[in-house]
Order: C-alpha cells, then sequence, then structure tokens
C-alpha cells in the first residue's frame, strides 16, 4: 500500500484565497438548496398586498378619475368675495330686472287700493261680450224649450216630407208594381201579343249572322251585264 499510494506533494490551502473564494461562488451559484432557501424561508408567512405597489398604483388611478373629488363644491373651497365687485353689482342688477315679484309689485298692490265702477263703459262692454260668448246663455232658450216638451202633428209638413222620402227611398215601394204584374201574364195566344217576346226576337234577329248575310246570298247568284259594254263590243267585233 505504501508503493501502491505515493503522493505527489503535499500542499496547505488557505480558505482566503483567491480561487477558492471564486469556486465557493460557483458552487453556491449552482447549488439547487442555496437557489431555493428564500422560498423555504417565505413558507408559511403571511403577506399583506395593501401596501405593495399595484394596489398603491391603483388607488392613486382611482383618486385622479374620482369625479367626486375632481367636483368639489364651491363651499368646500376658501374664497372671499367682493361685495361691491363690478361683476356681483351686474348680477344683482340682472336679478332685479328678472324679478317677476318686482314686476308686477306695483300693480298688486294698485289692484288693493284702487276700486273701479261697476257701470264703466269698459265692464259694460266686458260683460256684453261674456254673454255674447256665453254657451249657457246660448242654449238656454232651447233647454227650456226641451223642458216643456213639444207638439208635433201628424199632417205637419216636415213629417209629410219624411214619409216621401221614405216611400221614394223605400225597395218594397220599388218594386210593387213589379209584384203585382207576376203571375198576371201567364200565357200568350201569339209572340206579337207579348211585347218583350217581340223585343227579344228583334234582338235576335240583329245580332244573328244569317239575317246579317240574307240579302247577299240572294244578290250573290244574280248577275246582270249590259249588252253595250265595251268589252262585249270589242268580242264582237273579233268574232
Amino acid at each position: 500500500d505504501i508503493d501502491y499510494r505515493r503522493y505527489l506533494h503535499e500542499w496547505t490551502c488557505l480558505p482566503d484565497q483567491n480561487d477558492v473564494i471564486q469556486a465557493r461562488k460557483a458552487y453556491n451559484l449552482q447549488s439547487d438548496l442555496l437557489y431555493k432557501s428564500d422560498l423555504e424561508w417565505l413558507r408559511g408567512i403571511g403577506w399583506s398586498p395593501s401596501e405593495s405597489l399595484e394596489v398603491q398604483k391603483v388607488k392613486k388611478a382611482g383618486e385622479i378619475l374620482s369625479e367626486r373629488s375632481y367636483r368639489q363644491p364651491p363651499s368646500t373651497l376658501k374664497f372671499t368675495g367682493i361685495l361691491d365687485s363690478l361683476d356681483l353689482v351686474l348680477a344683482k342688477n340682472n336679478a332685479q330686472q328678472l324679478s317677476k315679484r318686482l314686476y308686477t309689485e306695483a300693480w298688486d298692490n294698485d289692484k288693493t287700493n284702487i276700486h273701479v265702477m261697476p257701470d264703466t263703459p269698459e265692464i259694460t262692454l266686458a260683460k256684453s261680450n261674456s254673454a255674447n260668448i256665453s254657451q249657457k246663455l246660448y242654449r238656454q232658450e232651447w233647454e227650456e224649450y226641451k223642458r216643456k216638451g213639444y207638439d208635433l202633428r201628424a199632417d205637419a209638413i216636415p213629417i209629410k216630407a219624411a214619409k216621401a222620402s221614405r216611400d221614394i227611398a223605400s225597395m218594397y215601394k220599388y218594386t210593387a208594381a213589379y209584384r203585382k204584374q207576376l203571375g198576371h201574364h201567364v200565357g200568350c195566344r201569339d209572340i206579337q201579343d207579348d211585347p218583350k217576346m217581340v223585343w227579344s226576337m228583334h234582338v235576335a234577329k240583329i245580332q244573328s249572322d244569317r239575317e246579317y248575310k240574307k240579302n247577299f246570298e240572294k244578290t250573290k247568284t244574280k248577275f246582270n251585264m249590259p249588252v253595250d259594254m265595251l268589252d262585249i263590243l270589242l268580242a264582237k267585233k273579233c268574232q
């Protein structure tokens, strides 16, 4: 064993040597245990995100976009207005000019102090106009007449006119003469006795094609040629 193991030389490695320190750093970077040591240390420890960077950013953005903070009421702002400033004096004058109460104040006071006589021309004219346009007075006599009732005789002109118009417009009256004639003409001895049949025969002749061509059929077989026609004289000379 002594011959087998021959030590080349002996040396002493100091812990603060440069290569030792670099090697130790390289081993620490490659060590999985040291890489996960922070995670192992954080396990089981609670964490509140209320003070985290993302939460602070969201809070700041909410304050910037807040409509309530953006539109503050004027009462929250410290401001002291000058009573005799030009804008305030102008606003007061405009308010007084547009005030309905101040505009009608003099008229309201006069209404309680002035007394108008009831027989003045204006009051009399107003009463007459009111009576003219009153619907109650316009229909007063008609309402009283309806309450009294009325007597309309059967031989009155409007009643007779209404009856005559009804008879003219009545379909029963319009067809009464036709219904009386039904059944009277049971039969006729001859066609000439019935005017309707005569009229039907006349219409049939007018519409008949045979009657229309009757005279033509009679004359188409008859041919009359004068003896002194030019063609006949020429034919005789040629013979």
